[in-house]
C-alpha cells in the first residue's frame, strides 16, 4: 500500500499522514488546504491571525539538544518523528551496515539512540535477520553490562530500526586510539565487566563472536572506573541449536579476524564459548601491551601466524605485570581451546583471583633500556595511524 502524505501548512514540507508533531517546527501538524484565488483586488484586508497555542514539549533529558538538527545525506532521519514518538536529534556514529541516531522518546522525555540499517541493506534478508537477532538478545536479558534495546520498529521504506539505551562516554577502540595502552588495573576491570556479560550470555548458550575493542563501550562515571556494556550480537549464534541458518553456517566465517579464536578461524561449526573467551585475551594482550596479540587480517593468515607459535608474553613488552596475569592472559590465547578457561564462569573466578592488581615499579633512569621492538601494526577495523610498540631489554 502506498504511503499516505500530508503537506504541513507551518513547513510547506510533506510529512506521513499519521504523524502528530511537524519535525521541523515541533507543534502540530496543520495540513495545508488548496483554495481558489479570487479575481485581483478582490480581497478585503486579512484579519488578524489568531495565536497558535504550541504544543507542550516533553521534558528533556539531560543534555538532549531542545531542537533537531539538519538532516544530510549521511544521516537523513535528522528532524524526523519516527512512528510519532522517537524524534531524531542528531547522528552518533556511522558505519558500514548502519548509522546511529540521537534521539528521544517524545512521550517520556526519555534520551535513547536509534540504531537503522543502510538503505542498501534494507531488503538484505541475512542483514535483516542479524539485526533482528540482536533485539532478541539484547533485549531478553536487563544486563548490567549488555547494551539495552527497548523497541523494534520499520520505517517508510521497510528498514527496521532499533531503540536502545543512550550510552555517555567511548569504545575501547577510541580510549586505545588516545592512550596506546590502559593502566593495568581499568584492563583487568575491563576484562572482568565484559566476562561478567559472557557468564549471562553463555548460561543460555548464546556465544558472541565478535567481541572486539568496538564492540566494548565505556561508560563514563566521573571519577569511577567506567562501566563496560557489550555491544552487537548481531551475529551471535547459539551453542546448542542449529538456529537462524540465514545468521551463519558451516564453512563460513563470521567475526574480525584479529580477534578470532583459530577454530573460528577455520571456519568450524562446533564452536563454544571459549571463541569468546579467547577474544577477551586478546582484548586484555592489546589494552596491557598496546598492541594486538597477532597482526593478520584476513582469517588464513591468522592462522598462518598462529601455527608459527604463541604471541610474545605480555610481560616481555610491559614488565612489571603481574605473573598471574601474565600467565591467564596467554591461557586465554592458547592455540588449543581444551588449554584455554574451561568456561566464561571458571575465567570470572580467577580474574576475580587476581584481587586489586597492580605493576610493579620500574627505574627509567637508563634511557638506553628502552628500544623499538622491529614491528609496527595498523589497526585494520578503525583505520587508526600505525603504533610503534615499545619494550624494556631483557
Amino acid at each position: 500500500m502506498a504511503q499516505r502524505f500530508i503537506r504541513c501548512q507551518l513547513c510547506g514540507m510533506p510529512h506521513p499522514a499519521e504523524a502528530e508533531l511537524c519535525p521541523v517546527h515541533l507543534k502540530p501538524v496543520v495540513p495545508a488546504t488548496r483554495v481558489v484565488a479570487p479575481p485581483r483586488g478582490s480581497l478585503p484586508a486579512p484579519p488578524p491571525a489568531p495565536a497558535v497555542a504550541e504544543a507542550p514539549h516533553p521534558p528533556e533529558a539531560p543534555g538532549v539538544a531542545p531542537s533537531p538538527g539538519v538532516p544530510s545525506p549521511e544521516a537523513p532521519l535528522v528532524g524526523r518523528l519516527l512512528q510519532g514518538r522517537y524524534r531524531i536529534n542528531g547522528l552518533i556514529a556511522q558505519g558500514g551496515m548502519g548509522v546511529v541516531y540521537d534521539a528521544v522518546q517524545v512521550n517520556l522525555g526519555r534520551r535513547v539512540a536509534i540504531k537503522c540499517l543502510h538503505a542498501k541493506y534494507a531488503r538484505d534478508a541475512v542483514a535483516i535477520a542479524r539485526f533482528q537477532h540482536e533485539a532478541v538478545v539484547s533485549g531478553g536479558f536487563g544486563h548490567p553490562h549488555i547494551v539495552e534495546v527497548f523497541d523494534m520498529g520499520t520505517l517508510d521504506d521497510g528498514a527496521p530500526f532499533l531503540v536502545m539505551e543512550r550510552l555517555e562516554g567511548e569504545t575501547v577502540t577510541a580510549r586505545l586510539r588516545r592512550e596506546r595502552r590502559f593502566g593495568v588495573g581499568l584492563a583487568v576491570s575491563v576484562a572482568r565487566q565484559a566476562v561478567s556479560a559472557l557468564v549471562a550470555t553463555h548460561a543460555r548458550s548464546i556465544l558472541h563472536r565478535d567481541l572486539k575493542p568496538d564492540n566494548l563501550f565505556l561508560v563514563d562515571r566521573g571519577a569511577d572506573t567506567p562501566r563496560v556494556k557489550v555491544l552487537d550480537y548481531g551475529v551471535s549464534k547459539a551453542m546448542s541449536a542449529v538456529g537462524d541458518p540465514r545468521l551463519t553456517r558451516a564453512g563460513f566465517v563470521m567475526g574480525t579476524p584479529s580477534y578470532m579464536a583459530p577454530e573460528q578461524a577455520r571456519g568450524e561449526a562446533d564452536l563454544d564459548g571459549r571463541v569468546d573467551l579467547y577474544a577477551v585475551g586478546v582484548i586484555l594482550y592489546e589494552t596491557l601491551c598496546g598492541r594486538l596479540a597477532f597482526g593478520a587480517r584476513t582469517p588464513a593468515a591468522l592462522l598462518l601466524e598462529m601455527q608459527r607459535g604463541p604471541p610474545v608474553r605480555p610481560s616481555m613488552l610491559r614488565p612489571g605485570l603481574p605473573p598471574a596475569l601474565d600467565a591467564l592472559v596467554m591461557r586465554c590465547l592458547a592455540f588449543e581451546r581444551g588449554a584455554r578457561p574451561r568456561d566464561a564462569a571458571t575465567l570470572q573466578r580467577e580474574l576475580q583471583l587476581l584481587g586489586a592488581v597492580t605493576e610493579a615499579t620500574l627505574d627509567d633512569d637508563d634511557p638506553t633500556e628502552v628500544t623499538e621492538v622491529p614491528e609496527t601494526f595498523r589497526r585494520s577495523e578503525t583505520g587508526a595511524e600505525a603504533v610503534r610498540v615499545f619494550a624494556r631489554k631483557r
